[in-house]
């Protein structure tokens, strides 16, 4: 499993990255959260086909 990295700081809020990611993929990749290092679950993806997840304990977005 490999290591996610922090979205850019536009993401403060959870409700607006998911409203820039707003498809959900059922069959997301998992990465390691940078800061907790759990295992986060990229089950969103954005129009131009990113990927990302949000970290729980952290409350901060992840992509691959």
């Amino acid at each position: 499993m490999k290591d996610g990295r922090w979205l850019t700081p536009r993401y403060t809020d959870r409700a607006v990255f998911e409203k820039d990611y707003p498809q959900l993929d059922i069959n997301g990749l998992e990465v390691y959260c940078p800061g907790c290092r759990d295992v986060v679950r990229l089950s969103r993806k954005s129009m131009m086909g990113k990927i990302g997840g949000w970290c729980r304990r952290c409350e901060r977005p992840i992509a691959a």
